[in-house]
């Protein structure tokens, strides 16, 4: 585990060897798998500057947003090197984690940004994130992505489909993890898209949580080369996923 500083801005590094649990049938990380890691990656950056997921406390960070690129997809025994970064200013009401994978050769495969608030557990309300709590990751200004495009939710789906939650899909907090859904989403992709193994583009955007007693359904509809997936619970819009298809390198 390396990190780097320059002047008052941090980039945390670290390199990662995958596990076999991160690879899918084609022998390549799963797209679960490529959210896992970075997750894993930046909570270590978060222990080392004394904000880990671990300590007795009821104010956590959320996941609000995921978008995600894919160049390359990482295939069985290649190591890995994993940049992160916090990105924002306090006080304010989210920050931004922006990422930066490359493969043994130093080539960028994915790049990543993850939007976050801050929630209290006790309150059940997002609170402000102070400059104590921000400085404590010294900040950087640059980012993967100039623009990144909103995420719009589909007015109409061509399929639906009820979705039994299992008990492994429930975490710490009492709701769905923030990765399931995307393992959700590929559920219900038509056959031969979910075959070709080519997403190249991720975004997800999280409303609501979805709890274990929820009665969770999915919706799906298909434009051009993208893949939009709705998920809902008890009829309320909790989580949106659009996959965009397209050649890997």
């Amino acid at each position: 585990m390396l990190d780097r500083t320059k002047g008052e801005e941090m980039i945390y590094s670290e390199k990662y060897t995958p596990r076999p649990s991160d690879y899918n049938r084609n022998k390549k990380i799963s797209y679960e798998g490529i959210l896992q890691i970075l997750e894993a990656v930046a909570d270590n950056h978060s222990s080392m500057v004394g904000d880990s997921i671990a300590k007795a406390n009821t104010i956590v960070w959320i996941l609000t947003e995921w978008n995600v690129k894919i160049l390359h997809r990482p295939q069985n025994g290649e190591s890995l090197h994993i940049k992160t970064w916090v990105r924002g200013k306090a006080p304010a009401s989210v920050v931004f984690r922006d990422f930066v994978v490359e493969d043994e050769q130093g080539a960028t495969v994915i790049q990543a940004e993850a939007k976050f608030a801050l929630f209290d557990l006790a309150a059940s309300k997002l609170v402000r994130i102070n400059e104590e709590l921000l400085a404590s990751y010294l900040p950087e200004e640059q980012k993967v992505f100039e623009d990144s495009s909103r995420l719009r939710v589909p007015s109409e789906y061509t399929e639906e489909q009820e979705l039994p939650l299992r008990r492994s899909d429930i975490d710490f907090n009492g709701h769905v993890h923030n990765t399931r859904y995307l393992d959700f989403a590929l559920q219900v992709l038509p056959h031969e898209v979910f075959a070709a193994d080519d997403m190249t583009e991720i975004q997800i955007v999280y409303a609501k949580p979805v709890m274990e007693s929820d009665l969770v359904c999915t919706k799906y509809i298909q434009k051009e080369a993208e893949h939009f997936i709705s998920i809902m619970a008890n009829g309320t819009l909790c989580t949106t996923i659009k996959m965009k298809m397209g050649e890997q390198k």
